[in-house]
């Protein structure tokens, strides 16, 4: 008889444990639901607000040589850009340091993009220049340099913002 009593309150407790779990459980859902909304309402809300201002994106870039590359015999330039894709967002201000490494006497080199940004900067041997321009277009721009086609090339790609 003790022992059907003991049986009987370990089983109405855990039921009880059981119920009460079952209450939390039902209560909190919602609570973190809502909770939850609440903030993927207040980050679209502040994605709304702050669009992407854009930042400082600086590139280094130097002429460089295709190597065992037989100018004469190929009938082009064995010139390349040493970075041949540059990758920006829209509003990004871009920052170009293009340095020409060809000793006195060698060739001029450009860097040129056609439309939209207009660029055309021509740096001697042994000078650099800074390029500086904001991405405000979305696409893919070809750059070259105007004096070693078709070799000379590269691609600007400018994503819309995250």
């Amino acid at each position: 008889m003790a022992s059907n009593n003991v049986t009987v309150i370990i089983l109405g407790i855990s039921i009880a444990a059981i119920a009460i779990s079952i209450a939390l459980f039902a209560i909190t859902i919602p609570l973190l639901t809502s909770q939850h909304e609440s903030n993927q309402n207040a980050i679209q809300q502040n994605s709304a607000q702050t669009p992407y201002a854009g930042v400082k994106k600086e590139f280094y870039m130097f002429d460089s040589e295709i190597p065992i590359f037989n100018e004469t015999e190929m009938g082009m330039p064995h010139d390349t850009f040493s970075m041949p894709i540059m990758a920006v967002f829209k509003g990004d201000k871009v920052v170009i340091h293009f340095f020409n490494v060809e000793e006195q006497g060698g060739d001029p080199h450009s860097f040129t993009i056609y439309k939209p940004y207009n660029i055309n900067v021509i740096v001697h041997p042994h000078e650099n220049k800074t390029i500086t321009f904001v991405a405000n277009t979305t696409g893919t721009f070809t750059y070259l340099c105007t004096f070693h086609q078709p070799t000379m090339t590269g691609q600007l790609i400018v994503q819309s913002p995250p």
